[in-house]
C-alpha cells in the first residue's frame, strides 16, 4: 500500500457518480459535512468526465482532472469504465500525486489517505 501524506479523500466512483470504495482520512475533517452534497459532486465529476471523453479521438485520452480550490485540490482520474477521486491539500505537488495515484492503478494497489 501506497501512503500519500496530505491525500484528504481517495475512492473509486463509477460511471453513475456513485462511490465504489474508499473514503475520507480518518484524521481529517471533512470541508463538506453534507452527505447528499458529497454524492452530488461525484456525480457531476462522473458527468463532467464522461463529456470530456467526447474530444478522446481528436486530443487523445484525458489522463487526469485537476480542479484548484482555496482549501483542497480535487483530483479526478480515469480508469477502464470508473474514475480515481482524490482530494488533496493544496500545497501537495499535483504531478506527484497524479504520477502515484496512476501506479497504484496500473499495479492494483490502493491508495491508503492520512494526513502529514
Amino acid at each position: 500500500m501506497s501512503e500519500v501524506p496530505g491525500i484528504r479523500f481517495a475512492g473509486m466512483v463509477n460511471k453513475q457518480g456513485r462511490k465504489i470504495v474508499g473514503g475520507f482520512s480518518p484524521s481529517i475533517d471533512p470541508l463538506e459535512k453534507d452527505v447528499q452534497k458529497i454524492e452530488m459532486l461525484m456525480m457531476e465529476i462522473s458527468l463532467d468526465l464522461s463529456m470530456r471523453k467526447e474530444f478522446d479521438c481528436s486530443l487523445g485520452n484525458i489522463c487526469a482532472i485537476v480542479s484548484y480550490r482555496e482549501k483542497a485540490n480535487i483530483i479526478t482520474i480515469p480508469h477502464k469504465d470508473d474514475l480515481m477521486l482524490l482530494s488533496t491539500e493544496p500545497e501537495l505537488d499535483i504531478h506527484k500525486v497524479i504520477q502515484i495515484a496512476q501506479n497504484s492503478l496500473n499495479s492494483n494497489k490502493i491508495i491508503e489517505v492520512k494526513t502529514p
